[in-house]
């Protein structure tokens, strides 16, 4: 594909909203993904330390 100007870039023989529109979909999905890997992350570490205390206190009970 040729383009003359940057609108036609965007307007992409017109099949720009189905491009771009997929480029955004993309993109929003793969920003979720991170956040919830974050979180996921962050749960994990608090229950594996959690989980640490506890074993770390039932030993000094012994």
């Amino acid at each position: 594909m040729d383009w003359d100007s940057f609108a036609h870039f965007i307007h992409m023989d017109g099949h720009g909203f189905y491009v771009w529109m997929a480029y955004s979909v993309t993109l929003i999905a793969v920003i979720i993904e991170i956040f919830c890997l974050k979180s996921r992350r962050a749960k994990a570490v608090n229950r594996l330390t959690r989980e640490a205390r506890a074993v770390r206190a039932a030993r000094e009970q012994n």
